[in-house]
């Protein structure tokens, strides 16, 4: 069982979704979105919940970076992408 900070933490950790998966999320802060380089699937990239101001700085410049690791990982190791990406760190 998750405490409330736990829980807090959880709501405004930065995700990326995919774009087809996107109409489905509830509660979502989109912030921008982000093209994997090697195939053109969308992501749309924010936080579950409000966003604080603080993390938008985090947004603008670490979060898309983070996400394209990520997806390059996937081509490189021939797996799909996650339809939901935890970009945490």
């Amino acid at each position: 069982m998750l405490t409330r900070n736990e829980l807090t933490n959880e709501i405004h950790s930065p995700v990326a979704i995919s774009e087809k998966e996107l109409p489905a999320a509830t509660s979502f802060t989109l912030q921008t979105f982000e093209l994997c380089t090697m195939c053109g699937a969308r992501f749309g990239i924010g936080y579950h919940g409000d966003c604080k101001t603080n993390e938008r700085d985090e947004m603008e410049s670490e979060l898309p970076r983070r996400l394209t690791e990520i997806l390059a990982k996937d081509h490189r190791q021939e797996r799909a992408h996650k339809h939901f990406i935890d970009l945490d760190f």
